[in-house]
């Protein structure tokens, strides 16, 4: 799980501005002319349940229950298992769960697995890697960041899930570039690890890097280095570097979007969000300190300045924000929702308030509006962050509801059966019954 899904706490930055945003109404009256086909059958709801890790044996009756969006995982490692061999046996398994999914009844939400690079990649390609500023090299998820290289191999791999599966099979695909395939770098092991290291990344001219992916403005300088080619390197300079860390970072999820777009597909596009990441008032400690690990927040260098990076994305067209923090523990009261007086909060310059006291759906939801997204939905934290007890669900539902987010997927399915204290099936259904 990552680290931006567990901590709650995070930071934010002085955010550069954002000249991209189109506004509410007009991104409303554009999903409201260009819902995708799932959603024009979706029988009049304005809301849709499901869960993660769904296990095709249990769909039809989840079905039953009001639960209509079922997870399907594709692994891209068990797939391609030798670059251009795919394994007939492994799309064979995967062809039988979508068509247990279909037979079901459900909208189908997809994670492709890009984050599951298979090991020949890192073999073959040394670009593949992440590497810090030590020269550690990170293969927990492929470079799709700095590494064109990857960004073609990563594509190959879906054009042939897109021909032997189709892509229009799916009500929903799953976007990021983290381990857990979330909005944010990889985490590795260490606790200040800046993950632009690698040739591409440090290389001046473009080279092996992808289109759009802005050159290192300080080629060679390093977190924590208070000189640059024998001159001080200033807290301005500090700032810019982390700028192009950041834009890096989200031209990766641009980049995810307008492929899914180039191949036809008009579904939902979801980006997940963990956690709160950092606040401004941790940027600003950060930059003082030149990103050195005296800063104390490793949120800041997973790049998680989610009032920043929400704002870099392009796209708002079936585009959803999902904030994955639903019920997880933080705010005071804990798990606190939105209210109406949210939207006067400036989300660039809060109020320090704000950072101790909203919960973390409560602070993303707001920067996914201020930054003109319309379309939101949730996904619950999970027990490995925060225990799930009797009443979970309403509380739930409560965020849900407050904070205007179109549906929710519960994570896990299995804890629906497992006797994980208020996650049972028929707490889910009785849930769910509220909105019918």
């Amino acid at each position: 799980m990552n680290p931006a899904r567990r901590q709650a706490a995070g930071t934010g930055s002085g955010a550069a501005p954002y000249r991209r945003h189109l506004s509410v109404l007009a991104a409303a009256l554009l999903v409201a002319a260009c819902a995708p086909a799932a959603v024009e059958r979706d029988e009049g709801r304005s809301h849709v349940f499901g869960t993660l890790q769904t296990m095709p044996e249990k769909a039809r009756l989840e079905r039953s229950k009001g639960i209509r969006v079922a997870h399907l995982q594709i692994f891209w490692d068990r797939y391609e298992t030798r670059e251009g061999h795919f394994s007939s046996r492994y799309l064979d398994s995967v062809r039988g769960s979508l068509e247990r999914l279909q037979r079901a009844g459900s909208l189908i939400e997809v994670s492709l697995g890009l984050h599951h690079a298979p090991g020949w990649l890192f073999d073959e390609y040394p670009e593949a890697a992440y590497v810090d500023q030590d020269g550690n090299r990170l293969t927990d998820a492929p470079n799709m960041v700095f590494s064109q290289t990857v960004r073609e191999k990563a594509q190959r791999y879906v054009e042939r899930v897109d021909r032997e599966i189709g892509l229009d099979n799916f009500w929903a695909i799953r976007v990021g570039v983290s381990g857990t395939g979330e909005f944010g770098y990889p985490s590795g092991d260490g606790d200040n690890s800046y993950w632009a290291f690698d040739a591409n990344a440090q290389s001046p001219d473009r080279a092996g890097r992808p289109p759009g992916t802005p050159a290192n403005p300080s080629p060679g300088w390093k977190p924590g280095q208070r000189d640059y080619r024998g001159r001080e390197f200033t807290e301005a300079q500090v700032s810019t570097w982390y700028d192009w860390y950041l834009l890096a970072l989200s031209n990766a999820v641009n980049w995810q979007i307008e492929y899914y777009r180039s191949l036809r597909y008009s579904g939902f596009l979801k980006v997940l969000v963990a956690g709160s990441g950092y606040y401004p008032r941790d940027y600003k400690r950060a930059v003082q300190r030149h990103l050195d690990e005296s800063a104390g927040n490793r949120l800041v260098a997973l790049g998680v300045g989610f009032f920043r990076t929400l704002g870099e994305i392009r796209h708002r067209h079936n585009v959803q924000i999902v904030p994955t923090s639903l019920v997880d523990g933080t705010g005071k009261p804990r798990n606190n929702g939105c209210s109406p007086e949210d939207r006067h909060v400036n989300v660039l310059a809060p109020p320090h308030r704000v950072h101790d006291e909203w919960s973390s759906m409560r602070w993303v939801t707001r920067i996914a509006r201020q930054h003109g997204f319309t379309l939101l939905s949730g996904e619950s934290a999970g027990t490995r962050v925060s225990p799930y007890y009797p009443g979970v669900m309403s509380a739930a539902a409560r965020q849900m509801d407050t904070c205007g987010l179109r549906g929710l997927m519960w994570a896990f399915d299995n804890n629906l059966y497992d006797g994980t204290p208020g996650s049972s099936l028929a707490d889910y259904s009785a849930m769910i019954s509220g909105y019918d």
